[in-house]
């Protein structure tokens, strides 16, 4: 364990990365740690994830009286390799919100710039890995919600493809592109815990890569482009020239994955009392989308998510910004096009990683996406950009 639970307690008041320390810290601190390759290392899982006996909230205010019988299969998994689990690290309500400040909880800060946000939905968890709080985390990613917090907090976040590991106990927002991930300060702490819940896969070495065109990313403040345009050269010394990305639209990609949010969040959601008026605002709406214009929906998210499965076979990755600007200033309004970068992964059920750039100040990030089954060569990958720069 990194440090005392009394001093995680002082860091979680001042940052707001845990939802209750004075409820969740004793009886986390109760537990002993087991033996394995995580021993002596601190979890923090984001309170979507059932951890037992801990109040299963999902950023909920209604629910802070459900209490969790037994941990989630990814918690149970990677306690019983020793690790520590501090529970219920701060989330946007319902995991649906992109900054972290939950009406029934606490406002998150972003400790690696202060007076920032951390990002959302999976905020308390990069926020508690930059305080120093955790060693590693647990997040879930509908359109961005485990990278843009990492890109935001300058750490690691890896979201899973589709069914890579199990996302039983994890309470829902959007199925269709709901996937769990893991925070890290490094790449040695993401491979610790895909030896964990991983331990069989292979990674596949890529034989090309694509890049977006100069248009696609205009939006990008010239920080994040300096290091966007480092990431290519030094992937392009690994794979050679890049190929352009399928014709895309990233803003109307996320506009149209935004819909089916609303749309399954109103089934997650929508009996669930308590919630706050924006939240209810945004399922009311989903609820009322006709059932024609929700399938045309489906079928749209599917066709590109099609291509985006044939462009990445051979196996190829892609590099991205993760986000087009850093962190917007604490108590504002999230960008509109934030998750522009990072949906198309959700999308098409791949993994992506985000990854930040050495000691950058404000932090900012790159990130990869790879076919189904490549987490561990995006890790791979992103060791040997770093090594580059």
């Amino acid at each position: 364990m990194s440090l005392p639970f009394e001093e995680i307690a002082a860091r979680a008041t001042r940052w707001g990365f845990c939802e209750a320390p004075e409820v969740s810290l004793p009886l986390d601190a109760a537990k002993a740690p087991g033996a394995g390759p995580l021993a002596g290392l601190t979890l923090g899982a984001k309170s979507n994830f059932r951890v037992a006996g801990q109040a299963w909230t999902a950023g909920i205010g209604a629910r802070a009286g459900e209490l969790a019988e037994a941990d989630a299969p990814l918690v149970a998994r990677l306690r019983g390799a020793g690790a520590r689990i501090l529970s219920r690290l701060s989330m946007d309500e319902g995991a649906l919100g992109a900054a972290c400040d939950n009406p029934h909880f606490t406002r998150c800060e972003n400790p690696a710039w202060p007076g920032h946000s951390p990002g959302g939905s999976s905020g308390g968890s990069a926020a508690a890995l930059a305080a120093g709080a955790v060693d590693l985390a647990l997040g879930s990613d509908t359109m961005g919600s485990v990278r843009i917090p990492a890109a935001y907090c300058g750490v690691f976040g890896l979201k899973f493809g589709a069914g890579a590991v199990s996302d039983a106990g994890l309470f829902p927002l959007a199925p269709s592109l709901d996937a769990p991930g893991i925070f890290a300060r490094d790449a040695d702490g993401l491979t610790a815990l895909l030896d964990v819940l991983l331990p069989e896969t292979r990674a596949a070495t890529p034989l090309g890569w694509y890049a977006p065109d100069a248009a696609q990313l205009a939006g990008c403040t010239p920080e994040v482009q300096a290091f966007y345009d480092a990431c290519r050269d030094a992937l392009g010394a690994s794979l050679g020239p890049s190929d352009p990305l399928p014709p895309m639209d990233f803003e109307e990609l996320r506009g149209t994955a935004f819909l089916l949010t609303e749309i399954e969040a109103a089934q997650s959601l929508g009996g669930v009392p308590g919630l706050s008026p924006g939240l209810r605002k945004l399922i009311d709406y989903g609820a009322a989308i006709p059932e024609e214009k929700a399938r045309a929906i489906r079928a749209s998210l599917a066709e590109t998510a099609s291509a985006v499965q044939s462009a990445l076979e051979g196996p190829r990755v892609a590099l991205l910004p993760t986000v087009a600007e850093p962190a917007f200033p604490l108590g504002g309004r999230p960008p509109r096009g934030q998750a522009d970068f990072t949906v198309m992964a959700n999308v098409a059920g791949c993994p992506a990683l985000a990854l930040p750039a050495p000691g950058a100040q404000p932090p900012v990030s790159a990130q990869l996406v790879g076919p189904k089954g490549s987490e561990r060569r995006l890790v791979a990958l992103a060791e040997e950009i770093l090594a580059r720069l």
